[in-house]
Order: C-alpha cells, then structure tokens, then sequence
C-alpha cells in the first residue's frame, strides 16, 4: 500500500512553504531569492518537487516557468503540524501541550494574559 503524502514539513520544506504563502505563488527562481545565503537553483528545484509530490504545492504554466502556489492554507498546514506534534509528542493529549508550555516558562506574561482573554472569549462563546 502506497504511504500517505506527509502533513508534516521538514526545516527546509516548512522555509519554502513560508515563501509561497508569503509570496501567494512564486517560480523556483522567485523563491529562490527568498531564500536566507546562498541556495543552489537544482536544491531548492528539488524540494519544491517534493512539496509538490507530496500535494502541498500544486503549479500554472506560464511560458516555460512553473508558477508554485500552495495547495493547503498556511493555517490549516499549521493544524495538521500542531495535531501531528500532540499525537506523536504528547500521545494525543493538548491539555499536555499547553501545560508543557506554561511550566517550561517559555511564555511571557503578555502571552499569558492573551491567552487567558482568548479562553474567556471561548468561554463566553460556548455559554
């Protein structure tokens, strides 16, 4: 049986998916230049091959170009990473997540308070 394309970015993928959906569609060559130092055409070509194969990139033709834009919208692809990352990390739990979070002391006191308002607003909502 065939293995299911991915939901899940490598360093790498996550950095040229972050250019389209920056960009909302672009040429290898236009990511490229996107790219922090100096990346080679041919790599850059072939990760954004691999995006494709694996249905996160779909392309137009233009002339000769491949125009690259994304399949999957940046926050539904953020979704299917935090939701892979609960099941893999966290053994499927998100109350583990956030609290992992808050007692590692990674979040600032603004963070929190933004946190708690958005939680009240949820609470509100669901009354």
């Amino acid at each position: 049986m065939p293995r299911l394309p991915s939901t899940t970015f490598t360093d790498k993928e996550l950095e040229i998916m972050r250019i389209v959906w920056e960009l909302g569609e672009a040429t290898v060559k236009q990511i490229q230049e996107k790219l922090p130092g100096e990346r080679h055409y041919n790599s850059v070509l072939t990760i954004v091959r691999v995006l494709e194969r694996k249905k996160h990139l779909v392309y137009r033709t233009e002339g000769r170009a491949h125009i690259y834009r994304a399949h999957v919208a940046e926050e539904k692809a953020k979704g299917s990473t935090i939701g892979h990352l609960i099941e893999q990390v966290f053994g499927g739990s998100a109350r583990s997540l956030v609290l992992n979070l808050v007692e590692t002391g990674d979040l600032t006191k603004r963070d929190l308070d933004a946190i708690r308002r958005s939680l009240d607003a949820k609470k509100g909502a669901t009354k």
